[in-house]
C-alpha cells in the first residue's frame, strides 16, 4: 500500500510540474517610433487596452507621425494555450510622413516543448519595407523580410531551444519612405510533436501500475 501511494504521489507531482505556467504571464503589446517619449506599452486589461477579453490586447490611437494605429495582439487563452502556443498580431497603420514604426507583442508561460516554430506573415503596403522577427526567451528564432512588395507574404520555421516555461515574441518593423499606410497579419504557432510528454507520462503511469501489480502478487504468494 505504501508503494502504491508513493507512485501515485510521484506521478501527481510530475504532472503538475509539466502543466504549470508562469503566474506572471501577461500579454504585452508595444508600439514605438524610435522616440522613447512616444512609446506605447499596453498590457492585457491594462491602461490603453481597448479589448476586455483575456489574451487579447488592442491599441487604438496615434503615435508621432503615425496618426492612425489599430493593432491587436492575440494569445492564450483567446488563441492557443500554454501547451499549444500561438501569438498573432493584426494591424493597420497610417503615416503622415516618412518614419519607422515597430510593433512588438509578447507572452510567456508556454509549455509546449519540444516543437517547431511556424511563422506566417502577410499584408499590403504602399512604399518602404516591412520585417517580422520571432524570438524565444529574447533569442532570435526566425526572420521574414525585409519585404518591399505592395502585396507581401512570407513564412519561416525554426526550432525551440532550452526548456519550459518560455516566452514568445513577435516584432514587426515598418519603414515608411513617405505618407502612406500599411496593414498586416503576423501569426506564430508551435507545432509540438504528438506523443512527446503525453507518452512519457502515460509510460510512467503504466510502469507505476505494473509495479503495484507485482507487489500485490508478492503479497498474495506470501
Amino acid at each position: 500500500m505504501k508503494l502504491s501511494k508513493i507512485i501515485v504521489a510521484s506521478l501527481a507531482v510530475l504532472s503538475c510540474g509539466c502543466l504549470v505556467q508562469s503566474v506572471n504571464a501577461i500579454p504585452t503589446l508595444t508600439l514605438s517610433d524610435g522616440i522613447a517619449a512616444d512609446t506605447k506599452t499596453i498590457v492585457d486589461n491594462g491602461v490603453g487596452d481597448s479589448n476586455p477579453a483575456a489574451g487579447i490586447v488592442t491599441f487604438i490611437g496615434s503615435l508621432g507621425v503615425f496618426n492612425i494605429n489599430t493593432t491587436s495582439g492575440f494569445t492564450k487563452p483567446a488563441v492557443g494555450s500554454a501547451a499549444a502556443p500561438e501569438i498573432d498580431i493584426s494591424s493597420f497603420n497610417n503615416a503622415t510622413a516618412a518614419g519607422t514604426l515597430t510593433i512588438t507583442f509578447s507572452e510567456d508561460g508556454f509549455t509546449g516543448f519540444p516543437g517547431t516554430v511556424v511563422a506566417d506573415f502577410g499584408g499590403t503596403q504602399m512604399n518602404g519595407n516591412i520585417t517580422n522577427t520571432v524570438l524565444q526567451n529574447g533569442m532570435l528564432v526566425t526572420t521574414i523580410g525585409p519585404l518591399s512588395a505592395h502585396g507581401f507574404s512570407g513564412s519561416a520555421t525554426g526550432n525551440l531551444t532550452g526548456g519550459v516555461p518560455y516566452s514568445l515574441t513577435q516584432s514587426v518593423v515598418m519603414n515608411f519612405t513617405r505618407a502612406s499606410n500599411k496593414s498586416f497579419d503576423a501569426h506564430v504557432g508551435v507545432a509540438v510533436p504528438d506523443g512527446g510528454m503525453t507518452v512519457t507520462l502515460l509510460g510512467l503511469g503504466l510502469a507505476g501500475l505494473a509495479g503495484v501489480g507485482r507487489l500485490r502478487q508478492r503479497l498474495v504468494k506470501a
